[in-house]
C-alpha cells in the first residue's frame, strides 16, 4: 500500500504550511526550499540559488526552484556563492520574482 505521489507532496506541503503559520514563519523556510533575506538595503542573503544566470553591478539574477531572482541596483557584487547559498552587497533597488529564463507564462 503506496500513497500517490501527488497525494504525499500535498500532504507534506499542507503540514509544513500549518507548522509554519503555528510557529509564525514562511511555509518554504521550513520545507528548506528557497530562502531570502534582505538586510537593510546593502545585503541580501539567498539559500536555494540553483545558478547564476547573469551578473553585473547594476543587476543580478539567479535561478531557483521554479522561478528567477532578478535584483537590482547600484555596484552589486557577489561576495559568496556556496552549496546554493549567495550572498549580494552593494544598493539593493529591487528584488522580483519571475518565470524561469525562457519560460513563458502558461495559459
Amino acid at each position: 500500500m503506496s500513497a500517490e505521489p501527488n497525494k504525499v507532496h500535498k500532504d507534506k506541503r499542507g503540514f509544513l504550511e500549518l507548522l509554519a503559520v503555528k510557529a509564525e514563519l514562511p511555509s518554504d523556510v521550513l520545507g528548506g526550499d528557497f530562502h531570502i533575506e534582505l538586510r537593510g538595503r546593502n545585503t541580501l542573503f539567498m539559500q536555494g540559488c540553483r545558478r547564476i544566470l547573469k551578473y553585473s553591478p547594476e543587476e543580478m539574477i539567479m535561478s531557483a526552484h521554479g522561478f528567477d531572482v532578478v535584483i537590482e541596483g547600484e555596484r552589486l557584487i557577489c561576495s559568496t556563492y556556496h552549496g546554493g547559498t549567495v550572498t549580494v552587497e552593494g544598493n539593493v533597488l529591487s528584488v522580483r520574482f519571475t518565470l524561469p529564463h525562457g519560460e513563458e507564462k502558461k495559459k
